[in-house]
């Protein structure tokens, strides 16, 4: 038997599989003498959500139990602004402004910040981007188009494009103490989220 015919033979077995099911479930829908049609759909429809919130539960389950859940990158943009009005930092101080864990983000991050008149290229703060303990800074880039300093100065950076990022953190590093009373904020928008292969120290703690 050539390969020509196996394959038509697998063809119309399949297709004749594919027209058994469609009868079977179209005659379990047609409603039995006295049965009210209007009550089986809204079972059908009951069951069928049913279903889907039993699969959704099971992937909540097995995302927030399981460490080997592997999940492929998701690319979905969402975002967050974070208010620093009315914060008091002293040196070397920092906030935690996100964080991702278990799934490593790839985003964009903007600040408005007060600086150094005299040298507003040269930020007052750090961005520190890894997974924690493994926090490295980030190069910032000043945006003097829209920055009015010393009061308002724009930064921004791209982070999660080399080693995984989970948390992204703010640190103040020049010298004594500074007080946060303007219109001062961070905008986080990431684009892009993965499970890394390798897990984090965080996630090793919760096993």
């Amino acid at each position: 038997m050539t390969t020509m015919t196996q394959t038509g033979m697998i063809a119309a077995s399949l297709a004749l599989l594919v027209y058994i099911a469609v009868v079977i479930t179209g005659s379990s829908l047609i409603p039995r003498q006295g049965e009210d049609s209007s009550f089986l759909s809204q079972q059908d429809n009951q069951t069928i959500i049913s279903q889907q919130a039993r699969i959704d539960a099971a992937l909540r389950d097995q995302i927030s139990s399981g460490l080997d859940y592997v999940h492929n990158a998701t690319t979905d943009t969402a975002s967050l602004a974070v208010l620093l009005s009315g914060l008091n930092l002293s040196q070397n101080q920092f906030i935690l402004l996100y964080d991702s864990t278990p799934f490593a983000s790839k985003g964009h991050i903007a600040l408005n910040l007060p600086c150094d008149s005299t040298d507003p290229r040269s930020p007052l703060f750090q961005v520190l981007v890894g997974r924690a303990p493994d926090i490295i800074p980030t190069r910032l880039g000043y945006i003097e188009q829209v920055s009015a300093p010393p009061d308002m100065c724009v930064y921004h950076a791209q982070f999660g494009f080399g080693d995984p990022v989970t948390d992204v953190i703010l640190k103040y590093i020049a010298n004594g103490t500074i007080n946060l009373q303007g219109p001062h904020s961070v905008a986080i928008t990431t684009h892009e989220s993965y499970i890394p292969k390798i897990p984090s120290l965080q996630e090793l703690q919760h096993e």
